[in-house]
């Protein structure tokens, strides 16, 4: 529970992320190969406490079946929600938010956007983005919904890097004061997060980190972060009016504090049966011991 000084009323968040679906069919028929070996990693790499193989599509059923006895008033969806953007992938997902009729807010993960026998970069994005355009209309780069007195905004991070347009959109929607909750797909940095990270990642691939190298940068095919990038991660860390900051991408659950306000909620996938409920209360109505913001 997040208490925000000034807030109308209670607005509850469902947040999900890296649910990686693995649905493909013929229409994709020039990636199949691609899709196939895509499965064939995760299933032998995902396997549940008992040894079983992790089947994201009923993993994500039954947590849409959940959210919808939550009364929720948005779902966030922070990326790597397929694990190729294939068009079996995109109906399945578009019918089960559908199903679940409750504003959904959707930015891109580095799977989103590629293939597994493509490389990651802002050609194939371009590419690709036409399809995805149920989630995120005309804006795939961000995206700004005004529910209950709360901003959410939306920047797509899948590269681990924010452009100029997304830097000056972000600047835009602190100008006001208003409260301001942030999704991303990638956590920004932090030394409560980095060592995790490296630990399960095996490089911090993480927004904004001082010293990830440029041999795992290449390997991950992330470039080196750009000034817009480090502007980002430090307004995310410094603005007065960031409540918190929702994102995924590292597959463990994390919970850092930013600054003095606000705190990084870092998700544990979906696949996993990871979700994060969150209530956004007005501060009037909880008491002093209860976390807030204000």
């Amino acid at each position: 529970m997040i208490a925000i000084e000034g807030l109308p009323g209670t607005v509850r968040m469902l947040h999900l992320t890296d649910v990686h679906l693995l649905h493909y069919d013929d229409r994709d028929a020039d990636h199949a190969d691609a899709c196939r070996d895509s499965c064939e990693c995760f299933a032998e790499n995902e396997r549940d406490e008992a040894g079983y193989r992790r089947e994201p599509g009923k993993e994500f059923e039954r947590l849409m079946s959940e959210a919808a006895t939550m009364d929720l008033d948005v779902l966030a969806l922070t990326g790597d929600i397929m694990t190729y953007p294939s068009l079996a992938c995109i109906d399945y997902l578009v019918s089960q938010i559908n199903i679940l009729g409750v504003p959904t807010i959707y930015t891109c993960g580095n799977h989103d956007v590629h293939f597994r026998d493509e490389p990651v970069n802002h050609e194939r994005r371009r590419a690709w983005l036409p399809r995805l355009k149920p989630f995120h209309g005309d804006s795939p780069d961000y995206e700004v919904r005004e529910i209950g007195g709360i901003r959410f905004v939306a920047i797509d991070s899948f590269d681990c890097q924010v452009s100029p347009r997304q830097l000056e959109f972000f600047r835009q929607q602190l100008v006001d004061g208003a409260p301001v909750v942030v999704l991303t797909h990638i956590p920004i940095s932090l030394p409560t997060l980095r060592d995790r990270t490296i630990e399960v990642m095996g490089a911090p691939v993480l927004m904004g980190d001082p010293d990830w190298s440029p041999e795992s940068r290449r390997e991950w095919q992330v470039t080196a972060d750009t000034p817009e990038t480090l502007e980002f991660v430090r307004l995310m860390t410094a603005a007065p009016n960031v409540v918190a900051s929702f994102c995924g991408h590292v597959h463990f659950a994390h919970t850092d504090a930013m600054g003095p306000r606000a705190v990084q909620y870092v998700a544990k996938p979906a696949y996993q049966g990871g979700q994060r409920l969150v209530e956004f209360k007005p501060l009037s109505s909880v008491s002093h011991e209860e976390e807030h913001w204000g």
